[in-house]
C-alpha cells in the first residue's frame, strides 16, 4: 500500500513540487539532514557527524518541496555536517558526500514544508568513477558547452576533484563534480536545484582533453 506524503515549499499558494520515483538503475538521491541520538544537541544543530552505517536507524530531516511514497525505498544524500550547514565547498566535503538507500522504519513529524522520518539504511554508494553507472549520453558536457563561459558558471579545483556550479539568481542551478584520477577525468555526480527540487544524481561521463581545457579542468592542483 502506497503512503504519499506531500511537502510545500514556502511560496505562498503554490502546490509545484518535485515527484520522486525510486529507480534501482538510477541513483538519484534526495538532500537531507541526517541525525541520531548521539548527535542530538551536538555541534551544528545535532547533524550526523560521522558517516550512516548499513543496518542503523537514523532520523532524517527533508525539507524541499516533494511527492513521495515512504513505503518504496529511496536515496538519501549524506554530508560530513560542516558542508551540510554550509554548503559544499571543499574536497573534504566532497569526500564525505554518500549516497544512502533508506526504507522507512517510522514517520516522527509531517508538516506542510517538511517531514521528520526514521529511516534504516539499506545501502551506501560513494561518489567515484567505480560506482558502475553505466557511461551515458553526453546530456552533461552538452549543457556545460553552451553554458561554461556565462556569468552564471563558476569552477573550483581541488587535488583529486573539480567542481562545476552554474547559478541562475540563485532561482535555480546545477553542480557537477568532476573525478580527476591517472590524468583523466569524469563528471561523477550532478545536483539539480530550484525552488522545488533538490537532487543529487550518480554520473560517469568520461570528459575529452578539450573539454578539460575548454571547463578549466586543473590536474594535480
Amino acid at each position: 500500500m502506497q503512503e504519499i506524503v506531500t511537502l510545500h515549499c514556502g511560496i505562498d499558494n503554490c502546490n509545484t513540487h518535485y515527484e520522486y520515483k525510486f529507480n534501482e538503475e538510477n541513483i538519484l538521491a534526495i538532500c537531507s539532514q541526517w541525525r541520531n541520538e548521539e548527535s542530538e544537541g551536538g555541534d551544528w544543530a545535532g547533524l550526523l557527524p560521522k558517516s550512516p552505517i548499513i543496518g542503523e536507524k537514523y532520523e532524517l530531516l527533508i525539507n524541499t518541496a516533494l511527492k513521495i511514497d515512504l513505503n518504496d525505498f529511496f536515496w538519501a544524500t549524506y554530508f560530513e555536517p560542516y558542508t551540510e550547514h554550509e554548503g559544499l565547498e571543499t574536497e573534504i566535503g566532497i569526500k564525505s558526500m554518500l549516497m544512502c538507500l533508506c526504507r522507512k522504519k517510522n514517520v516522527i513529524e509531517i508538516s506542510k514544508h517538511y517531514a521528520k522520518i526514521e529511516v534504516e539504511v539499506i545501502n551506501t554508494k560513494e561518489i567515484n568513477s567505480n560506482n558502475n553507472n553505466e557511461q551515458e549520453t553526453n546530456t552533461r558536457t552538452e549543457f556545460l558547452n553552451t553554458e561554461i563561459d556565462s556569468q552564471y558558471v563558476s569552477i573550483e579545483n581541488f587535488m583529486s576533484y573539480s567542481m562545476i556550479k552554474a547559478n541562475y539568481q540563485s532561482e535555480c542551478g546545477w553542480t557537477y563534480i568532476i573525478e580527476k584520477k591517472n590524468d583523466k577525468s569524469r563528471i561523477i555526480a550532478e545536483n539539480h536545484w530550484d525552488f522545488h527540487r533538490d537532487t543529487w544524481q550518480l554520473t560517469n561521463e568520461k570528459l575529452n582533453k578539450e573539454q578539460e581545457i575548454k571547463y578549466g579542468i586543473l590536474h594535480g592542483v
